[in-house]
């Protein structure tokens, strides 16, 4: 039972970090995939002849298999990035709420 409890409290005080990665992109759900497994997709994609199914294992440790037809694009997500366009969507908000007319009726 305190071994149990020893890997829970690991596991508790183990938090992902989310990093940089790359994103595959398909039309009704998406994968986070490290920047090597993005390349190699990329090349598959980039063939004159493109392979049917496309295999890899995303950052949860997934096994994936796609119709290459399915994928919509691959791209790169990195801290800052995400952390620019947070800071973004914060400024666009501020300007949204200032413009905003009290006498309109919306």
């Amino acid at each position: 039972m305190s071994t149990t409890r020893q890997k829970q409290g690991q596991a508790e005080r183990e938090q992902p970090n989310a990093g940089d990665y790359f994103v595959v992109d398909t039309r009704r759900e998406w994968f986070y995939v490290s920047a090597a497994t993005a390349v190699r997709l990329a090349d598959a994609l980039e063939r004159r002849w493109l392979p049917r199914w496309i295999k890899f294992v995303d950052l949860n440790g997934a096994r994936v298999w796609l119709r290459t037809s399915v994928i919509e694009g691959i791209r790169e997500s990195t801290e800052r990035q995400r952390a620019r366009d947070r800071e973004f969507q914060y400024l666009q908000r501020k300007e949204e709420r200032t413009d905003k007319r009290w006498d309109d009726d919306e």
